[in-house]
């Protein structure tokens, strides 16, 4: 099976543009939500267009709740990726940036104001498969960390979605006619 065959389309997901609010985020997750019979295929990440139409990131729920505390930023210094830490290397930075100090309501207050360009995810190359790469190179790529939803592209341009839940539909599908 091809990655084209399970990805979702661009025009087929939810989307926001360059210059669009966290606000305009969730409303636009919320219309899909009641669109959805079945809200559990509903979309949790967006893609975000630039003026030419084209996908120039993502926001996915890390990005939206990593945004919503500022202190992160000290953490990562604009670096991608993380190593595994441990319990207490991460209850010390927990302490030592004061990270989740405000209440989750005044966080919230101030999201909203907060546009996608200071949240989304620009995605590298390695972050992209093409839509003619089979199946099973997507999982791979989830399996070794690959951040979520995996773009898909077609020479340059990126026509669709990935989502690891769809991956895991296939799979399950499979196993049950496999018994």
């Amino acid at each position: 099976m091809k990655v084209k065959e399970q990805m979702i389309p661009v025009a087929e997901y939810v989307t926001v543009t360059e210059g669009a609010t966290l606000l305009d985020v969730f409303l636009a997750l919320e219309e899909d939500h009641r669109a959805k019979k079945d809200s559990t295929h509903a979309h949790r990440d967006v893609l975000v267009l630039s003026a030419e139409g084209e996908v120039a990131g993502t926001v996915t729920m890390v990005d939206i709740i990593r945004s919503m505390e500022p202190n992160y930023k000290k953490l990562t210094n604009g670096q991608k990726g993380s190593g595994v830490l441990t319990k207490e290397y991460v209850a010390g930075v927990f302490k030592e940036l004061g990270l989740w100090h405000e209440s989750l309501n005044e966080l919230c207050s101030k999201a909203v104001e907060l546009t996608v360009d200071e949240v989304m995810h620009r995605p590298d190359d390695h972050e992209l498969v093409d839509e003619d790469d089979p199946l099973e190179l997507a999982i791979h790529n989830y399996i070794m960390g690959v951040r979520q939803p995996l773009l898909v592209r077609r020479g340059n341009v990126v026509v669709g979605v990935l989502r690891f839940s769809d991956i895991f539909e296939e799979i399950r599908k499979r196993i049950l006619s496999c018994g």
